[in-house]
């Protein structure tokens, strides 16, 4: 017995308990929105997780990053403290959710139609009010066009994302899809199609700024650490650079 105790004591001295390490701050949600977010094979790729990446290393903080469905995403942002919401729009109605980083990247919300032949009569809204128009839900693209009359099952086509709103204007099942050309653009040329027929016909909003988001009861540190974080990548270069690796002025 003695000779099996001396045992277990020499193997806890040669190999003792390593510390673990602390579990990270923020869990971080986003959606997939290429060129924004997505992931390939596994691992985060985008302008978005780029420059988050880039504003964790700053802080020192750390994140466990996960994609989930934008309407998920944003309610468990709402719910849970030090749960960091990426990229979305700062509205009034948002307002006091969130405690907002950013701005993080300017991208207007624009009226689309595809160019070409017969393209689809635009002189007013009223043209569009008269057609379907693709729009991706929960985004601040359907607020404002509710706002100005558009309704869902009417003339109004509810989508799961800035894709599906592409696919079906390509498609020529809408005549209309409102949204961001960086994401609608994109997504034309993965599914095989010109982006460069993509035509924007009116500016919905040209104030469009896209923030991370950090849930209102969340560490009251961990707002102002990454807002120095993300002002340091932006007077040092790091920041242009990025935006012009994603082709964005």
């Amino acid at each position: 017995m003695r000779a099996v105790l001396a045992a277990l004591l020499l193997g806890l001295i040669s190999h003792p308990a390593r510390a673990e390490a602390p579990p990270p701050e923020l869990y971080a949600l986003t959606e997939t929105l290429p060129p924004l977010s997505y992931e390939e094979n596994g691992v985060p790729k985008g302008f978005a997780n780029e420059l988050l990446q880039m504003m964790l290393r700053d802080s020192g903080l750390r994140a466990v990053r996960e994609i989930k469905p934008w309407s998920r995403a944003l309610r468990e942002a709402q719910q849970t403290p030090n749960t960091l919401l990426y990229l979305t729009v700062r509205t009034p109605e948002r307002e006091t959710w969130f405690k907002w980083i950013g701005p993080a990247l300017p991208l207007p919300i624009e009226l689309f139609r595809l160019d070409g032949p017969h393209p689809a009569p635009f002189a007013s809204l009223e043209d569009a009010r008269r057609s379907k128009v693709a729009v991706a839900k929960d985004t601040p693209g359907q607020k404002m066009l509710e706002d100005l009359g558009f309704k869902d099952n009417q003339n109004l086509v509810l989508t799961n994302d800035e894709a599906q709103s592409a696919r079906l204007l390509y498609a020529r099942r809408v005549a209309f899809s409102a949204g961001v050309a960086l994401f609608q653009r994109y997504a034309a040329r993965q599914q095989g199609q010109d982006p460069e027929r993509l035509e924007s016909v009116q500016t919905l909003d040209d104030r469009t700024q896209f923030y991370f988001a950090l849930q209102k009861d969340s560490h009251p540190e961990y707002a102002a650490r990454l807002q120095a974080a993300l002002d340091k990548i932006k007077q040092d270069g790091r920041y242009a650079a990025l935006l012009k690796r994603y082709h964005h002025p």
